[in-house]
């Protein structure tokens, strides 16, 4: 039998003694990840680089351990989970003097903990170890194999908990015996190689309301009551945009998932695209690494086949019907016609043909 990771985002109402407890936790790994970052840096600038990186911060939480009181009390597991969060952010970062510390505005909001004896959950009511108990509000039965982990997180000053589990054998989607290639785009989110096209979510609202609230922002002064207000409610719409786009890539991803036994679709490397400062906006709002991550994840759980082709593919300057290159197409071209063969093209779903053509020869 077969077992798939899966990740349910319930609501809960914490008491006020849960709620400070779960805030004195979130202070902890806070500290304990700015101590180990100071260190990192000390060692770094006097070349002491280390080889396992793993296994240096490890010996250092066990000397932090016995030298403050609050980082003995952190679950195994929630230190995990900060270690892995640093090394993350080292590998991002290309400069670890560029990594900042933890503070007010950029505060750690969520702590992890694994599946133990003091973790129960039944139904809808879970036991939180010294946390106590919990009601979780998610509109139907988790249904569930194995629970891996509890995640608790507080997000635009709601809490949430997020429950990975290995689910029951999931049945997966019907063959339909058919094939897509995918384009990226900004104009349509993304165009099929049959000629469909999807546009991006309507966010036109919440831009416009975050433009509103920034204008006001800017007349208040800092931190006074107003201005906490003003950015409460930016927070909330943000969350608020942040659904909408969750939302329709959800729905639109299981769509194709559903209809294509196998999908093709171009690798990305979004930090060298938002290099070009004329598309860099509109680039990082467009959110492609999400959908491409929804539609590979799906394509693994229900059995359909995920391809991705190498970015430098010229898909868009190929011909998909002879295979002429055509390199003098710029960048505000949106039809052309073949040189060679007089076939005139869609940008976008010649790229996409070209994607699903190369994803099959390649495989």
């Amino acid at each position: 039998m077969n077992y798939h990771p899966l990740t349910h985002k319930c609501r809960i109402y914490p008491k006020d003694r849960q709620i400070k407890q779960f805030e004195m936790t979130f202070d902890s790994c806070q500290f304990l990840y700015n101590e180990l970052l100071k260190q990192y840096k000390i060692d770094y600038k006097n070349n002491n680089i280390p080889y396992n990186l793993k296994n240096y911060f490890k010996s250092l939480t066990e000397q932090y351990k016995t030298m403050y009181s609050s980082i003995s009390k952190l679950n195994d597991s929630t230190i995990d989970d900060v270690l892995n969060n640093i090394i993350r952010a080292i590998r991002f970062s290309n400069n670890p003097y560029n990594l900042k510390t933890k503070n007010d505005k950029i505060r750690v909001h969520s702590f992890l903990l694994n599946n133990n004896e003091d973790i129960e959950l039944t139904g809808n009511i879970l036991h939180l170890e010294k946390y106590g108990k919990l009601k979780l509000y998610y509109g139907k039965t988790i249904e569930y194999h194995r629970v891996i982990s509890y995640k608790v997180l507080n997000q635009n000053m709601k809490w949430f908990i997020l429950i990975t589990i290995r689910s029951n054998n999931i049945k997966p989607f019907p063959k339909t015996g058919k094939k897509i290639g995918i384009d990226l785009g900004l104009k349509n989110l993304i165009v099929l190689s049959n000629g469909q096209k999807y546009d991006p979510p309507n966010i036109s609202y919440s831009n416009n309301k975050l433009d509103r609230l920034n204008h006001k922002l800017s007349s208040k002064e800092d931190h006074s009551r107003n201005y906490n207000i003003i950015i409460n409610k930016q927070n909330s719409e943000h969350f608020h945009r942040k659904n909408i786009i969750n939302d329709y890539f959800h729905k639109i991803s299981t769509k194709i998932v559903k209809e294509y036994d196998i999908i093709a679709m171009e690798s990305l490397d979004i930090q060298d695209m938002l290099k070009n400062r004329n598309y860099s906006k509109n680039i990082f709002h467009a959110n492609w690494h999400k959908l491409v991550y929804m539609i590979k994840y799906k394509c693994e759980l229900y059995d359909k086949i995920f391809i991705q082709v190498n970015r430098r593919f010229p898909s868009t300057k190929l011909c998909s019907k002879c295979g002429y290159k055509y390199d003098d197409i710029t960048i505000d071209v949106r039809t052309w016609q073949c040189p060679k063969c007089g076939e005139i093209h869609d940008r976008d779903v010649n790229a996409a043909k070209n994607i699903l053509n190369r994803a099959l020869i390649n495989n």
